[in-house]
């Protein structure tokens, strides 16, 4: 049981880290930039080779960093942390696959040439690639190595976070608190059952590369992104603990919404749904938190809970970003692979969202009316696969008499994703969404309750959410 926790939204766009000081305070973000404004960290490590070794750099200083000569940007390495293994291929290379093999055997024994030489052989092979530093070609040798190097790029990323968490804390108001020894978790994406979170290679490899950059870990280390988004955003980062037990106070932490009609136990409207959808850079994760009180008042001040479905799928902003790419004529593709994250991160907005394109010099638009027709073609098919995991997510799913329905994540900014998910999320059957919770929503008259969730809430709400009391089992 963690008193205080840190926990951290490790996206692969933007990091973002939350702190509960308290069982009953609630959760803030800290501030992670070296100015202490913003409460995210590009998800970026940069290498400058110039002077013949690495000079590191993180967060936004590598954002700012362009790509080309002797500077390398690494801005994926989430991904390739989780990465599965490769579909099919041999895992040896394909020199030892032969030596190895049964055809082989029975060649050097038609010839006569002995088990003891065949083996010499093998060692040699073996031995000369590691003395010279032949790669292995093999696709599970490629795979191996890009995890390799994902695991010590999170533990340097972790490292440099750590101290730039530790600095942030020292201006907040908690003066008597010792920071260091505060443990931590953080969010990772639900590619499985529950129950195997923790074993999941990428989680394997995230909790070497924590425990060697010096965080003290907490218990549970990992909780599901999907869920800790949903939990964010309905307790908007309130902890309660009834004062009597010590126990989690549902009603008072999830105080914010029609929920609390379905926990006074009203008739008519006996059960309770919030559907969470955040469209991310690597996943978009899907939550669907469900309570049923058969109509009559149910005590929450003991820790019952909910019922959860979720799941993520690797499909996200990234893959917009590579259709783009493609799609775009070779000048404009080449100039978006040269950009720095910071410029990059520019052009997502301005051509998705804004839908005015990217200015890179005097009459040079990417992005813009002429590329206007691709992009939308492009937003079109990302919308549709979206639309489709969404209709068979929410087909598991048994009716509900009162629903919420969230929208978070950098992706529910495009207007196009954000209408394109209401449209798929109001056309299951059942009882219609008593409100909507999104980013850049506008109040209809007439129409049911909406909550334009800010920055804070739209892309913290996972870190926040994994700060909560909820994941602390033994406050239950």
């Amino acid at each position: 049981m963690a008193e205080r926790v840190f926990c951290v939204d490790f996206g692969t766009f933007y990091t973002k880290v939350a702190l509960r000081s308290a069982p009953q305070e609630a959760g803030a973000l800290v501030p992670c930039s070296d100015e202490g404004l913003d409460f995210w960290a590009p998800t970026v490590v940069s290498a400058d080779w110039t002077r013949g070794e690495a000079r590191l750099e993180f967060g936004h200083r590598a954002a700012d960093a362009k790509p080309g000569g002797k500077v390398v940007v690494y801005s994926n390495f989430k991904r390739e942390l989780f990465a599965p293994p490769p579909a099919q291929g041999p895992d040896l290379h394909p020199i030892d696959a032969l030596l190895r093999s049964e055809e082989f055997e029975a060649l050097a024994a038609k010839h006569g040439v002995l088990p003891a030489w065949v083996a010499g052989l093998r060692s040699l092979t073996t031995s000369a690639r590691t003395l010279f530093g032949t790669p292995d070609a093999s696709p599970g040798g490629a795979a191996a190595r890009r995890q390799e190097e994902a695991k010590r790029l999170t533990y340097h990323y972790f490292k440099w976070l750590r101290e730039c968490v530790l600095k942030a804390c020292e201006r907040l108001p908690h003066t008597a608190l010792n920071y260091k020894d505060i443990p931590l978790r953080i969010t990772v994406p639900l590619f499985g059952p529950i129950e195997t979170l923790a074993q999941h290679p990428g989680c394997v490899r995230l909790r070497d590369a924590l425990a060697s950059a010096g965080w003290p870990l907490a218990d549970p280390l990992f909780v599901s992104e999907p869920e800790a988004n949903a939990v964010g955003i309905l307790t908007k980062a309130v902890n309660a603990l009834t004062v009597r037990t010590k126990k989690i106070n549902f009603r008072e932490m999830f105080n914010r919404g029609p929920l609390i009609t379905v926990l006074a136990g009203d008739a008519h409207h006996p059960t309770y749904r919030a559907l969470v959808i955040d469209v991310g850079t690597f996943t978009s994760d899907f939550a669907a938190l469900g309570i049923d009180t058969c109509g009559k008042e149910i005590d929450t001040s003991n820790g019952a809970g909910f019922g959860v479905t979720q799941q993520s799928i690797a499909f996200g902003i990234s893959d917009l970003d590579a259709t783009v790419r493609a799609a775009l004529p070779d000048d404009k593709r080449a100039a978006l692979n040269g950009m720095a994250r910071k410029d990059f991160a520019a052009f997502q907005v301005s051509t998705y969202s804004a839908e005015t394109g990217y200015r890179i010099g005097p009459g040079k638009v990417i992005g813009g009316s002429a590329d206007r027709p691709v992009v939308e073609s492009c937003l079109a098919a990302f919308c549709t696969r979206l639309t489709d995991e969404t209709a068979a997510f929410l087909q598991q799913l048994g009716p509900a008499s009162m629903q919420e329905l969230i929208l978070t994540g950098g992706g529910s900014n495009i207007p196009a994703v954000r209408e394109a998910l209401i449209k798929a999320a109001a056309a299951v059957p059942g009882a219609p969404f008593v409100k909507t919770h999104a980013p850049g929503l506008k109040k209809v008259k007439a129409g049911p309750p909406v909550d334009p969730l800010d920055d804070k809430f739209a892309r913290g709400a996972t870190a926040l959410g994994g700060a909560s009391l909820y994941f602390e089992r033994e406050y239950f």
